[in-house]
């Protein structure tokens, strides 16, 4: 598990885009996302990674097909078509806020861990902020635990608003009791939602 005071760097450049074959000019991130059926291949992979200036490339597959495996992906993501915008703001480690975030090194270890992701999420409404963070951690570690022998997870928690560590650790400890040989490559960071009365936890874990 790590935790790590957000100092995200200020500067114009996002950490994350997600883009498409057919755009006319690729904006520089660092981490550059593609969903997997727009008919990429790795010439326009090569390509967007070298005018994007990425250090990473995703893919996001949001299909049951199979694809040819590339070397030059850094990691595959598997997520629902509505879950997209979800897995790039997840990704989106400079938008982590109060006193937990991660950074792109921090992204580049998880994706060292496995070359397969599944992106899950879980998330309650309601007037009690405690009593969302244990439903919400209950119904995200409940689809945890197909990950028994995952190598690296990545957990995102977004609330209304600053959370007290104690949340932290009360996730932590439900987390790391389910996996307890995952160690040191669990990854939290914390972010803002404007969404009232809410308390939402997305992951990204590895698949094999």
């Amino acid at each position: 598990m790590k935790y790590q005071l957000d100092e995200s760097q200020e500067n114009d450049i996002p950490c994350t885009a997600l883009y498409k074959p057919n755009m006319d000019c690729f904006s520089p991130s660092i981490i550059a996302c593609f969903i997997l059926s727009d008919g990429w291949n790795e010439q326009a992979l090569l390509e967007l990674k070298k005018k994007a200036e990425a250090d990473i490339l995703v893919g996001l597959q949001t299909d049951g097909n199979k694809y040819e495996s590339l070397d030059i992906i850094e990691g595959v993501i598997r997520c629902q078509p509505d879950e997209v915008n979800d897995v790039i703001e997840l990704l989106d480690v400079r938008s982590a806020s109060t006193i937990i975030g991660i950074d792109v090194v921090d992204v580049k270890s998880l994706f060292e861990s496995g070359n397969l992701f599944q992106f899950i999420q879980a998330s309650a409404i309601g007037d009690s902020e405690s009593n969302l963070v244990k439903v919400t951690t209950h119904k995200l570690v409940n689809q945890l635990s197909k990950a028994h022998h995952t190598k690296g997870l990545f957990i995102g928690m977004e609330s209304v608003q600053s959370l007290p560590i104690e949340v932290f650790a009360y996730i932590a400890d439900a987390v790391e009791r389910l996996l307890p040989n995952i160690g040191e490559d669990i990854y939290y960071c914390s972010s803002m939602t404007d969404e009232p009365n809410s308390f939402h936890l997305k992951a990204i874990y590895a698949a094999e």
